[in-house]
């Protein structure tokens, strides 16, 4: 009887510590949930101040996403195309400026966006 008794208790034991250890792995489990999406109503240009040669862009929504302005760039010695990204990617309004590099002018602006 003791050994029947002793393993009941074993058992027991055992038990609940298993069912204690489910609920707190549940309970650390359970994060909110975001959505992110690109964001939206955005705006880019070319942007030539005092002779610079560059791009702007910039998103009123950012919906959790995030933005950088890009910039097609033809250098004047031979018409090389160079294309050029923002180093920093942007969010909540802020605006995105890119450069083109010395001796060359700005073809064409856009923008890239990520949802995250």
């Amino acid at each position: 009887m003791k050994k029947t008794w002793s393993m009941v208790v074993a058992g027991g034991a055992l038990a609940v510590s298993i069912l204690g250890t489910q609920q707190v792995a549940s309970a650390a489990t359970v994060r909110a949930i975001t959505v992110k999406a690109h964001p939206s109503d955005c705006h880019y240009e070319k942007f030539n101040p005092d002779g610079q040669q560059g791009a702007t862009a910039s998103c009123k929504k950012s919906n959790g996403g995030h933005y950088k302005a890009i910039v097609v760039c033809v250098r004047e010695l031979n018409g090389d195309r160079v294309e050029r990204e923002a180093g920093f990617w942007q969010s909540g309004g802020k605006v995105s400026y890119v450069w083109c590099p010395p001796e060359s002018f700005s073809e064409t602006a856009g923008i890239l966006t990520k949802a995250s």
